[in-house]
């Protein structure tokens, strides 16, 4: 039975090894987490109906295909924060050749790719001939391109785009078969299938979105490039070691020049497949989405220095993001607060990256232990949320009072301000109800990082503890949010003071050299 007993357990840590040592791995486990928790606070809402998935997959195909490219440039050790002004100069004058230039459709479309690859070449040729640092001039394309975006345009809209924009975008292929299943008028063939099929994925037919095959027909093209030709291998070499790169025969400059092109006409693709969805063409689009291709492909497991990274990473990693956009949005979290998770989030990513690449057990320890801090952190989210947006609101209110007692006029916003009594009422009580869980799991954020200092199996214990503690009052005040996290938290912190006998028994069986 012991011995039993032991190969069981040889064989959990031999699958956990091996599964963060997947490139990948922190992008699955983040999704996996993340779709859980968020299916069991959003309780009554539509997160796993079909409709929804292919919400989320129709939204993450502009910026998907950005970060496609961008991932490129990153494996070759460089960086492009210009992807968002380019995608954003590019939509604007592709719709405005066609509204006020008379250009047909497809001229414009070329036009637009053309405008790509330029700005791609400019971007390419100073960093790789010129040795200009790939931050400086990317840092500086992103106000140029932008610029020129709003200046060539005069920052205006475009009228209405014509249809042919559309079937890069809002287009169904599948309404035949929707149709089909609807009023019974299938192919002989395809027949059998209705009886399988119900009304919720009749839905998703009816929602699919061309720009959806063409994200996903971009990342097969572009993995193919990268995983079976010699630019692919080029690219990795050079992000690895550019100098051993160059001594190895290899045009280090010009195949440098192609990842910035790449990336460029990556971030042209986007402009169009975002065309293909929207009403008009504006020169303000793309705004801050250098940053969510960036973070797209470190959440996917690209290494910044280069040399280490896939293209599925970051499929993973653009499906995440919006994954959390989507989930944050049904859990009625404000804007502000979703910003603030994304951006955790992308932490969190990168700290499981490095767990999975660590050969040190203190490190992954820590990091673990920063992670769960992270978990304690989501279940402070609600509680501090409705608290600060009630008191801000009673705040603009007795600021107002004030005013007017004193005599003084009101501007109209703060007019605004004034709640009724019924309002304000209820603003306080939100605030009463909220101050202490509030103080309570901050407390608990505070507490998650005393092993840091203080690292032991009992002080895990004891933090892991106070997370489950932490679960019955957020029950009994339904805030629901926070309880799936702080489960997982609790389950972190057992396993970061259990890392040093995973890692011993890893080196035993020969699992870490």
């Amino acid at each position: 039975m012991p011995s039993t007993l032991q190969e069981i357990s040889d064989s959990v840590v031999k699958f956990l090894i091996k599964f963060f040592r997947l490139e990948c791995s922190g992008s699955l486990l983040a999704i996996v987490i993340l779709s859980i928790s968020i299916e069991l606070v959003t309780s009554g809402k539509p997160f796993f109906h079909p409709s929804n998935i292919m919400t989320i997959l129709n939204n993450s195909a502009a910026i998907g295909v950005i970060a496609g490219g961008m991932t490129l440039v990153v494996l070759s050790a460089g960086i492009d924060l210009s992807v968002g002004s380019v995608m954003g100069m590019t939509a604007a004058l592709t719709g405005y050749l066609v509204s006020f230039w008379g250009f047909s459709p497809g001229m414009a479309i070329f036009s637009g790719f053309g405008i790509g690859a330029l700005v791609g070449m400019v971007n390419g040729s100073l960093v790789a001939y010129l040795k200009m640092p790939a931050f400086i001039v990317t840092l500086a394309g992103l106000s140029v391109w932008r610029g020129t975006g709003h200046l060539t345009t005069g920052a205006r809209a475009t009228p209405k785009l014509p249809e042919t924009f559309y079937g890069f975008g809002r287009h169904n292929p599948l309404a035949w078969l929707r149709d089909g299943f609807q009023d019974g008028s299938l192919p002989d063939v395809l027949i059998p299938l209705g009886e399988f099929v119900d009304e919720n994925w009749i839905t998703t037919f009816r929602t699919f979105q061309m720009s959806l095959i063409i994200f996903i027909a971009f990342f097969v093209f572009l993995a193919l490039i990268v995983n079976n030709t010699r630019f692919g291998r080029y690219v990795y070499a050079i992000g690895s070691n550019e100098s051993g790169a160059s001594q190895a025969g290899i045009n280090t400059k010009a195949y440098k020049l192609m990842t910035y092109l790449f990336c460029s006409l990556s971030a042209a693709l986007g402009a169009l497949l975002f065309l293909g969805r929207a009403p008009y063409a504006k020169s303000d689009y793309g705004q801050m989405w250098e940053l969510d291709a960036i973070a797209a492909v470190v959440i996917g497991g690209t290494s910044l220095f280069g040399g280490k990274g896939t293209l599925w990473g970051t499929f993973l990693g653009v499906i995440l993001l919006k994954l959390i956009n989507n989930g944050l949005t049904l859990a009625q979290l404000e804007t502000f607060w979703q910003m603030v998770v994304t951006g955790i989030i992308i932490l969190i990513a990168v700290g499981i990256d490095i767990v999975r690449r660590s050969r040190s057990a203190m490190k992954t320890q820590k990091m673990m232990t920063i992670i769960a801090m992270a978990m304690a952190f989501f279940a402070f989210l609600t509680p501090a949320s409705l608290y600060t947006h009630s008191w801000i609101a009673v705040h603009e209110h007795y600021s107002a009072e004030e005013i007017k007692l004193e005599g003084g006029k009101l501007a109209r916003e703060q007019s605004k301000r004034l709640q009724s009594v019924r309002n304000l009422e209820t603003h306080e009580e939100i605030m009463f109800l909220n101050i202490w869980p509030s103080i309570f799991l901050g407390g608990l954020v505070v507490a998650s990082l005393i092993p840091l200092w203080l690292p032991g199996l009992v002080v895990y214990t004891g933090i892991a503890s106070l997370f489950l503690f932490m679960v019955i009052p957020l029950q009994i005040l339904a805030y629901k949010f926070g309880i799936p996290f702080l489960i997982l938290g609790c389950f972190l912190m057992l396993a970061s003071g259990l890392v040093p006998k995973i890692f011993e028994r890893a080196r035993n069986i020969s699992v870490i050299n």
